[in-house]
């Protein structure tokens, strides 16, 4: 074999060749790039711009969200639900390089929700002290679990929506969500359905528990734990602080209710929505089987 020195006519030759080519390359993969790039902002541009969505307009931002402002009224009142004030931040120097922001400032629904939930969990850490030494299998057993588990849902489903609004996930879904008119207004005949529902649900449930925490002769008193259980109360006592247990018992009711029928008006929303897409797409799409609209408008409304 015959070896090639590096800097032969050959091996320059060569080399002088490729970079041509490797720049040509280059120039056109970076033009490929940008015709791409450039589609997708025109694209991105489109779905923007779009006003509506074959041939019915879209309802003006803000209307899914005050169409379901009984319900929200009602989330309010539980700590279910807040919006955060954000206020721009103003320059405490003379910083040229200083850029103006926002800082985020607790109003008093934010304060009373934190307050409600910091309760809620104190509510179900509590119920650890449900169970004691002369515990045995059996119904009363069983029905312990069952209550320290439902508290602790409640505790979850609390924690989770005070996420959204903490994070104001729960309201541009409910401010950005292009929907139709239609759309909009079961939307508001839902919430007013269901919210009438929830109150329904929430003053039967508040009398049964009343009743049953005060005029059963103290069977359910251990789900005022640690208090019969760890606590003894004094026979004078006892009727105050049955009430008190039905009020503790009460803070976890609404989460329990509300927040369900909360995630279910939203489903509803999404519901409606992909139904008419589905309706449009099989009138576009004909009997012959021939689509004679864009493809592409049906995938970005999808």
């Amino acid at each position: 074999m015959t070896a090639v020195h590096p800097f032969s006519r050959a091996n320059v030759a060569s080399k002088c060749t490729r970079a041509p080519m490797a720049q040509t390359l280059s120039r056109k993969v970076s033009a490929v790039s940008s015709d791409v790039t450039g589609d997708v902002s025109d694209e991105s541009n489109k779905d923007g711009d779009d006003v509506g969505f074959c041939g019915e307009p879209f309802a003006d931002n803000g209307e899914l969200l005050s169409s379901l402002s009984p319900l929200l009224t009602s989330m309010k009142l539980f700590g279910l639900y807040f919006q955060r004030q954000e206020r721009h931040q103003r320059p405490t120097t003379d910083d040229p390089e200083w850029k103006p922001g926002t800082v985020c400032t607790w109003n008093k629904l934010r304060i009373y929700a934190t307050v409600v939930l910091s309760l809620s969990w104190l509510n179900a850490l509590r119920l650890v002290f449900l169970f004691t030494k002369s515990d045995h299998f059996g119904a009363e057993l069983l029905t312990k679990i069952s209550v320290l588990s439902w508290f602790g849902l409640s505790a979850i489903l609390q924690t989770a929506y005070y996420y959204a609004s903490h994070s104001e996930k729960l309201v541009k879904v409910l401010q950005t969500l292009r929907v139709t008119p239609d759309c909009v207004r079961k939307a508001r005949r839902a919430a007013v359905g269901l919210t009438v529902f929830t109150w329904s649900t929430l003053i039967i449930n508040g009398t049964i528990v009343v009743y049953f925490y005060c005029d059963t002769n103290g069977i359910f008193d251990y789900n005022m734990a640690p208090l019969f259980t760890y606590v003894e109360v004094p026979e004078d006592k006892r009727v105050m602080a049955r009430f008190i247990g039905s009020v503790l018992h009460l803070l976890q009711t609404p989460s329990t209710v509300i927040c369900p029928v909360m995630t279910h008006v939203i489903v509803y929303v999404f519901y409606r929505q992909f139904r008419k897409l589905k309706k449009n797409f099989c009138r576009a799409l004909g009997k012959d089987g021939h689509l004679t609209e864009d493809l592409s408008v049906f995938r970005r409304r999808h």
